[in-house]
This record gives structure tokens, sequence and C-alpha cells, in this order.
């Protein structure tokens, strides 16, 4: 199962992004994890932009094999708040594997969760963020990194590659015997070459982007192919 934690003022693409991406695995990947979102109350959790979305409380994250954490605009309070901290500490204990998006690495950091790793977020916070977490070896020239079991990554759409580069590690096996040119295949060659190594800011950006978000390109192509013809292959 795959949480996302978010809370008032919380940035909507942060979350709704990253969900999307998992829907779509999931309609082509069988027995695909089930995706909800938590907040410390259940009920209807207001954004920035006054949309709100629904949330069961945290006690519903005891099956979550992964958690990602928004940012937005009420990440300030949502630091100081111990009920949220010390949740994402819990599950962090429990070997859960742990993203944040844009400035939702503000938890994670306060949580002491990127202390002496490599992580990054939105390019804006750079300063305070590092005035804040000297002990976080901040990149911030990055789109996302993953230092071992804590994945970070920068602002708002950076969440989406986060989330395609996690379903390329997830399903790796799976897209190795998958025929060339099949969703899964795809989607792991495109996130690999949009991937950010953890501790490695020397990378050029400019192919891998190219590269990814025409992998992207030819995933919507065949995904609005299936939906024409039912029976068309995978």
């Amino acid at each position: 199962m795959i949480g996302f934690l978010i809370f008032p003022e919380f940035q909507l693409l942060d979350a709704a992004g990253p969900i999307s991406v998992f829907e779509i695995a999931r309609r082509h990947t069988p027995n695909a994890p089930r995706v909800i979102t938590v907040a410390t109350k259940a009920g209807a959790v207001r954004s920035s932009s006054g949309i709100e979305m629904l949330a069961r409380n945290l006690r519903s994250a005891s099956s979550v094999t992964t958690l990602f954490v928004a940012g937005g605009e009420g990440v300030e309070a949502a630091a100081r708040c111990k009920t949220t901290i010390a949740f994402i500490q819990r599950l962090a204990s429990r070997g859960v594997r742990i993203a944040s998006v844009c400035n939702g690495a503000y938890l994670l950091a306060q949580a002491g969760l990127l202390d002496g790793r490599c992580a990054t977020t939105h390019w804006s916070c750079t300063r305070d963020f590092i005035g804040r977490y000297p002990k976080v070896r901040l990149e911030p020239d990055q789109i996302f990194i993953r230092d071992d079991r804590v994945w970070t990554s920068a602002g708002i759409t950076a969440g989406i590659d986060l989330a395609l580069a996690m379903i390329a590690q997830d399903h790796a096996r799976r897209s190795r015997k998958r025929p060339r040119g099949s969703w899964c295949s795809i989607i792991a060659a495109a996130a690999d070459n949009r991937s950010s190594r953890a501790c490695s800011s020397s990378r050029r950006r400019t192919a891998a982007s190219a590269a990814f978000f025409h992998g992207c390109a030819r995933i919507w192509m065949r995904i609005s192919r299936s939906r024409r013809s039912p029976n068309a292959p995978d």
C-alpha cells in the first residue's frame, strides 16, 4: 500500500501528480499496490488552492510500505506538529520507504531522516533549508534523489518523476521479462534516464530530460490506444 501524507494548505499537485502515476500503473500491472491519503485528522483536508482531498486517519497507514509526504504552504505548521513528525519517524523505523515532494523535505528533515543523507527540495528553499538543517547534504540542482530508502524530489512536478522511478525500481524484473516497447519497459528506461544518483550532482540533465519526456509521450500514446481498443497488445 502507498500512503500520501497531507496536511492543511498542502500543495494539491504534490499529492495528485504521483497519485495519478500510480493510478495508471495500477491499470496495467496486476496486484499493484493501492493508494490512500492520510492526515492527522480524517476527513476533508483543504489544499492551498482551496480544493479539498479526503484523507483517512494515521492509523489507516498500518499496511503502508511507501509513504509520500506532500509539501506546500502549510509545511511550516506541519513541521511543528509533533503527531505528524512522530508518524513519519514511526514508519521510517518500521522500514517503510519514505519520499517527499517539493518542500515536503522539511518534514523529513525535521524527523531526522535526512541527517547525513543526500537530498533535494524546491530550489527556492535552498538557503533556508541549509540554514535549518546543516546535517543534510542538500543538492538543489537535482530533480530527485534516492538515498537508500529515503527519496526526495524538487519542486511539485518532480514528484511525478520520482513516482515513475519508483515504478521502474519496483517492477525492474517484470520490465526485463516484458517485450521491448511494452509500457513497463518504456517507463523503466525513461525513469532510468531521468533519475538522480544519490550524492552525484555532475550528471548532465538535458539529454536525460529529453529521453524522459519522449518516454512519457510513448506511454500516454499506448494508454490512449488501449482505451480505444480494449484488445490492443500491451
